[in-house]
């Protein structure tokens, strides 16, 4: 497995459970999270539940998951794997000779409209695909309510990628739209558990304290100390779309100053911050992986949520995000422009009124800054207010349109208005100072 460097950000919605499940029927269960060290008989994954011990046997199937759009990188005989939010790209040799593919369905009215798809479209859609490297399919089949699987050859180097059966071939994509994962088998084995830069769907039984596992899906997020100076101090920034849009600007703010990262994914909602956020600080303990400085916001995906849901999830990842002893800063969420609805009041289960021109203004940002002042030693950058007070010059334009997102001046601008509190609070010159 080999490492290169990839130009550009790709801030993909890539997520995973991270709660523990209750055991099924048959004694199953399943924990997703950061794999951290334990020894060579097994891993440790941590979320924020706890830690899971973690223990692999000779049968253990280990499988890479990965994002569909990722097939862009399948060359012959190798898998060229884009970190998201990030630089690095890995290399992953592919077992030579035929792949079985198996896309698993639901029964019932979906394996219905699935065979409909088949018949009419030569189509399947890609959600559910598994794909066995290096194995000629045992019999290939159509799905039945028995078995509700597409089984046949899989080639990931068509375009469009197909799935034979029968000697029929079938196009796999998504092409009416979405993203999905695939589970990729016979890629990467326990060697590949490697902790701090993987996380992982774990899914066995549990003897003690201890979960035996059956299957080890590994999703890698990168080696986010890798590429690092280790002169510079680390920051890390946590935001949805509208800190992809600034990133450029807040790199080129504080370059040679700090390493930047950002979590390999759109953080999207609070909720998906409680759940992620162990994952998204990785291994902080270790030397070389601390941070000096995180930035965070949550609130354009929160538009529709009440109060108290919205506060507990903050707090949640206040907690975690305490205990790092990093400097922290809570951006505040940039205003919905007018070109949307007018906001209006709470509905009768007290959420606030969704993606509508004022609800930040109103609900969203005073709620998050309730919980802020409970945390004195949390900085605020006002990217809200900087978009107010400009909205005669630089953002005058958009404040008419209806889309949240930024570029080009605009997008600079709010890059550089949280760099220069970076740098105020680590008491470092400012671009303002200067």
């Amino acid at each position: 497995m080999k490492m290169h460097l990839f130009s550009g950000l790709a801030l993909l919605a890539i997520s995973l459970p991270v709660e523990a499940q209750e055991p099924d029927e048959n004694g199953a269960v399943s924990v997703s999270g950061l794999i951290t060290p334990r020894d060579d008989d097994g891993v440790y994954v941590e979320n924020p539940d706890g830690q899971f011990e973690v223990t692999w046997t000779k049968n253990t199937k280990v499988t890479l998951d990965v994002n569909t759009r990722l097939f862009a990188g399948l060359e012959k005989g190798v898998l060229r794997y884009k970190v998201a939010a990030s630089k690095e790209v890995i290399d992953f040799p592919i077992p030579a000779g035929p792949a079985t593919g198996i896309v698993v369905k639901r029964t019932g009215q979906h394996l219905e409209k699935a065979l409909k798809e088949a018949a009419d479209e030569s189509w399947i859609e890609e959600r559910g695909l598994q794909v066995y490297f290096g194995e000629a399919p045992k019999s290939e089949q159509l799905p039945t309510d028995a078995d509700p699987r597409f089984i046949g050859i899989w080639d990931g180097l068509a375009k469009p990628r197909t799935l034979s059966i029968a000697g029929k071939p079938y196009e796999v994509s998504l092409k009416k739209g979405g993203q999905t994962n695939a589970l990729l088998f016979n890629v990467i084995g326990t060697k590949d558990c490697k902790p701090f830069i993987n996380r992982a769907t774990v899914i066995g039984k549990k003897q003690g304290d201890v979960i035996i596992a059956d299957e080890i899906h590994v999703l890698p997020i990168g080696d986010q100390a890798a590429n690092d100076d280790p002169k510079l101090r680390r920051y890390l920034f946590i935001g949805d779309s509208i800190s992809g849009n600034y990133d450029k600007g807040l790199r080129t703010a504080l370059e040679g100053q700090f390493n930047l990262h950002h979590p390999p994914t759109n953080c999207g909602p609070s909720g998906k911050g409680r759940d992620s956020i162990v994952e998204w600080l990785g291994g902080y303990q270790q030397k070389g992986r601390h941070w000096d400085v995180i930035s965070f916001n949550f609130g354009h995906w929160d538009a529709g949520s009440d109060k108290a849901t919205y506060q507990e999830n903050l707090e949640a990842v206040i907690e975690e995000l305490e205990k790092t002893k990093a400097k922290l800063i809570w951006v505040t969420t940039c205003p919905v422009p007018r070109g949307f609805p007018k906001s209006g009041g709470l509905d009768e289960n007290g959420r606030a009124p969704k993606r509508t021109s004022g609800v930040m203004e109103n609900f969203l940002n005073p709620w998050a800054l309730e919980i802020m002042k409970r945390h004195p030693d949390i900085s605020i950058c006002d990217q809200w207010q900087f978009v107010k007070d400009h909205e005669n010059d630089i953002y005058k334009d958009w404040w008419t349109t209806s889309d949240v997102h930024f570029g080009g001046e605009q997008a600079t601008a709010l890059g550089g208005v949280l760099a220069d509190q970076v740098l105020k609070i680590m008491e470092m010159p400012t671009a303002l100072a200067k």
